[in-house]
């Protein structure tokens, strides 16, 4: 029997599970499948199923699963397209300039004098992270001249042949003591969450707290901004205001956000609110077409 959803995953954690959960409350038949038991399908030896949630752990997975099965007619979320653009930010600050969505100054460098060049266009302090990562990890705020020879000559020692470039160069942008993650369902955001630090890095893997606060017209907005360049999926879509200014900006989008903990302190139901959008997207590739 061909399932209604194929749930593609690394393993099956706290959010996955709550997510198959939701799917079968509604009655959709779901596969859930490592890489490598989609074989029969990608073979053509069994039918493609009509829907592939996407939740690999891996970038490089995430997005050969999602081509492979759009190859076959399978609608992804999220789709492969917006699965690699989310997976790297420099491409990330290159579709948000290019299509007015509001971002920090961002420049790509490829070497170490191109960022010294950067931060004299983003000036201080300046942040300097590499184009693929999460949870913080390898983000670094440079304060003058003195700390980025610092950060060079570290850098050099672990990579003396330059092969971790390029790394983005972005304007700092000083927060309120808080970051907002947005999480978005289809077009819809469900919910916004403070995630609040004394760090100036807002990660919850840093240890960060989190509180559900109030989804404005302005995150609304920027929201809808972001899903208009990346297509309808699910996402959580960081977003940072100035604290002098208060102007907001979208800092990065993730096409895999995790949702297990932080719905246990907010109590948004992000498993049904994501299971309903799926069964929508089922019936709509199960209904007749219209003569």
């Amino acid at each position: 029997m061909t399932p209604d959803v194929v749930l593609s995953l690394t393993m099956l954690r706290p959010d996955e599970k709550l997510l198959l959960t939701a799917l079968r409350d509604r009655d959709l038949e779901v596969q859930v499948a490592l890489q490598g038991d989609l074989a029969d399908v990608v073979s053509l030896r069994s039918e493609a199923p009509p829907l592939a949630m996407i939740r690999n752990l891996s970038h490089r997975d995430a997005v050969d699963v999602a081509r492979r099965l759009e190859c076959l007619g399978v609608r992804t979320v999220n789709r492969s397209s917006a699965i690699e653009i989310c997976n790297d930010k420099g491409l990330q600050a290159l579709v948000f300039a290019r299509n007015g969505v509001p971002h920090p100054v961002s420049c790509h460098a490829y070497s170490y004098e191109q960022v010294r060049t950067a931060i004299d266009t983003v000036g201080w302090p300046a942040v300097v992270k590499p184009v693929s990562g999460s949870w913080g990890r390898g983000v670094t705020r440079l304060l003058d001249t003195n700390c980025l020879d610092a950060w060079v000559g570290g850098r050099e020692s672990a990579d003396a042949a330059g092969k971790l470039f390029p790394v983005l160069v972005q304007e700092y942008v000083e927060k309120p003591g808080h970051d907002l993650r947005v999480i978005v369902v289809g077009r819809t955001p469900v919910v916004a969450i403070q995630r609040i630090s004394d760090d100036w890095r807002t990660n919850t893997h840093l240890g960060a707290s989190v509180a559900r606060t109030e989804i404005t017209a302005e995150v609304e907005k920027l929201c809808a901004q972001a899903v208009d360049v990346l297509g309808e999926g699910f996402y959580g879509v960081d977003l940072l205001a100035d604290k002098e200014t208060g102007e907001m900006k979208v800092l990065e989008v993730n096409a895999n956000p995790e949702f297990a903990k932080s719905s246990a302190v907010h109590g948004v139901d992000i498993a049904g609110h994501l299971a309903d959008h799926l069964a929508d997207r089922v019936r709509e590739r199960s209904e007749p077409t219209a003569a």
